[in-house]
């Protein structure tokens, strides 16, 4: 790994973000970078001797939270003071990086808030939103997969950087085409048939889905909406990290963040890994 970005902020969640990405650099043995960014206050009207001793006040705050953490950890590690907006100068810095780490919202820890969901959505590298007080490295982690090309890279980007987690590869057959089907004539028990033999040949896949990974990832496949149903298996197996693409099988070339991979980083119970797979912008 290159290097890890972390954006801090003076929050509790700021200090649970940098702790984090110390673990993480230490498996990597990547050297770490905490990013401190400064909103501009120039449309409030703030006078520039307050502004001068906001910003002294805050380049103090994040200066001892940089101290706090060099003292824990033997990686080369750096601080970056900036201004601008959050999110922009959080992908701006982690371009050079392999992975950004950003935390949940400081209001309600079990949401994104807007920032860290502006930065996930633009990053160029890997994005891990952390929720979590961190207590020790990640040692169960669900990888949310829909099997296709794109969707690889969440369970291997999970691999690379948590080699000694265990590692669940989750399926949920999506329930949204059902109110189709019954549209078209099917009755309901045709189409509690067709679910069943749906569910047989997604389990089939994914054992050969996951013999990309021999002996490393479990395959599991239930029935249920994706994000609901992730959410609940990683409640239910205790996962400390999910693990998502950015874009799945149904993502446009243009897509940012994938409607999946941007609803179970906003909403759940856990830390999130989001494993970026490059958009394609091409102009009309």
């Amino acid at each position: 790994m290159k290097a890890v970005v972390a954006g801090v902020d003076l929050t509790p969640i700021g200090r649970r973000v940098a702790d984090r990405a110390r673990l993480v650099a230490e498996v990597a043995a990547a050297p770490l970078e905490l990013l401190h960014v400064m909103e501009t206050m120039a449309d409030a009207m703030v006078p520039d001797s307050l502004v001068r001793l906001v910003d002294g006040h805050r380049s103090a705050e994040a200066k001892a939270v940089f101290d706090w953490v060099r003292g824990r950890t033997e990686v080369p590690i750096d601080l970056t003071l900036a201004k601008g907006s959050p999110g922009w100068e959080l992908v701006r810095a982690s371009k050079h990086a392999d992975l950004l780490v950003v935390g949940s919202s400081s209001v309600d820890a079990g949401r994104l808030g807007p920032v860290a969901a502006s930065a996930t959505g633009m990053a160029l590298s890997d994005v891990l939103v952390v929720r979590r007080q961190p207590r020790s490295p990640y040692k169960k982690v669900l990888a949310a997969v829909d099997m296709s090309e794109a969707s690889k890279s969440a369970v291997g980007a999970t691999l690379r950087r948590f080699p000694e987690a265990e590692v669940t590869a989750l399926f949920a057959l999506p329930t949204r085409f059902d109110n189709v089907l019954v549209g078209a004539g099917l009755f309901t028990e045709e189409i509690s048939a067709s679910r069943t033999v749906r569910i047989e040949e997604a389990e089939d896949r994914m054992e050969e889905f996951v013999e990309n990974w021999p002996g490393r990832v479990r395959a599991m496949v239930v029935d249920g909406p994706p994000q609901e149903t992730v959410d609940e298996i990683a409640r239910r197996r205790g996962a400390d990290l999910i693990a998502v693409a950015s874009r799945g099988s149904g993502a446009t070339r243009m897509t940012l963040l994938g409607s999946v991979a941007g609803a179970v980083a906003s909403d759940a119970p856990c830390d999130v890994l989001v494993a970026r797979v490059p958009s394609q912008f091409r102009r009309p």
